[in-house]
């Protein structure tokens, strides 16, 4: 099926190709795939966001050739079958994509599931938390909401909205204490973007996670929670799937950094040195500001009393909920000082 809104072959990458250049190929295309080829052009392999993920969880290297993350010999077709046994393979193997190969194997098309099925728009809520002071951001934020401020001439909330839409969600709650009307003035009901908004406020702020003691939902699905500075291009759609794939309780966004130790590191096996490495860079996996949690946690919030979401999920563990992790790879950026705005 020839569609003019993509081009499938910029989704082809070749064998000896790396993990790092996988997922600037799934941002750049849109595609949610990557088609890798052998030296003789014939499809071998296929790698999307979720093989990513498990790649970085068991200890992959974003350097590592794809080869060693790609799902080998995937399900294709031919260009012969009908749109009815397509949509039946796609159905029943729950793909999102299908790769079209010759008689020799090689790639001739793509169909994606927008092709052939609506898309779906989910029903679960966003909550944006968009009520702190932004301190740390003073003067930038003396008049301004810290996640009104502009990052190439757009506010962070507009970002962080606009991403949301484009994983077909719509239904947002805003939470808001610090300048509420400016965020209201700005977005009102959200239609403009293409979203419902609706605003809970704090009348006293509440932290990273108190607010949500105060939001009414009537679906019993989980909800996702960002908080308001911090721009990503995560895919919602996928951490919610991930979350319930792996029938999770909370689900916590992680994004691995490079932090480079000031000092050479001695490897030693009792007192007989092994190793010296001179200042190595170490990854050290950090907290996204982004979650999933399951409806019925919400209740476990007591109501406008102040609560971090880091206590909050010691506490679900506590109790012996089943809290995950989620890596992300997607772009990710914290603004946390002034520096981070005039950096963009």
């Amino acid at each position: 099926m020839k569609n003019k809104k993509y081009n499938w072959k910029k989704a082809i990458l070749k064998s000896n190709a790396t993990i790092k250049s996988a997922i600037q190929n799934l941002i750049d295309t849109s595609l949610q795939i990557v088609l890798i080829i052998s030296k003789n052009q014939k499809l071998i392999g296929t790698v999307t966001d979720g093989d990513i993920r498990r790649g970085i969880l068991a200890g992959a290297d974003l350097n590592d050739k794809v080869e060693k993350i790609m799902k080998r010999d995937p399900i294709k077709i031919t260009n012969e079958l009908d749109k009815k046994t397509i949509k039946f393979m796609m159905r029943a193997n729950s793909l999102l994509q299908l790769p079209i190969v010759d008689e020799n194997n090689r790639i001739k098309g793509l169909h994606l599931w927008n092709d052939y099925f609506n898309k779906e728009l989910k029903e679960n809520t966003i909550v944006i938390m968009a009520g702190g002071f932004g301190k740390r951001m003073m003067p930038e934020t003396k008049s301004t909401p810290k996640p009104m401020l502009k990052v190439n001439n757009k506010p962070i909330l507009e970002h962080i909205i606009i991403n949301i839409r484009d994983y077909g969600f719509k239904n947002i709650v805003i939470t808001t204490h610090y300048l509420r009307d400016t965020i209201k003035k700005y977005f009102k009901d959200g239609k403009k973007l293409g979203v419902n908004i609706i605003y809970t406020n704090e009348k006293k702020p509440l932290g990273t996670c108190g607010a949500l003691s105060l939001i009414k939902i009537k679906k019993n699905e989980p909800i996702i929670v960002t908080n308001g500075d911090v721009i990503s291009d995560i895919n919602f759609a996928e951490i919610l799937k991930y979350h319930k794939f792996h029938n999770a309780d909370a689900t916590i966004a992680v994004r691995n950094i490079n932090q480079q130790n000031q000092f050479g590191v001695i490897e030693s096996n009792g007192i007989e040195v092994k190793d010296i490495i001179e200042k190595p860079v170490m990854k050290i996996p950090v907290n996204a500001g982004i979650y999933v949690l399951n409806k019925n946690l919400i209740k476990r919030i007591p109501k406008n009393k102040s609560m971090d979401m880091t206590n909050f999920l010691l506490n679900l563990k506590k109790n012996k909920k089943k809290v995950v992790i989620f890596p992300i790879h997607e772009v990710w950026k914290d603004i946390g000082r002034p520096s981070d705005i005039k950096k963009n």
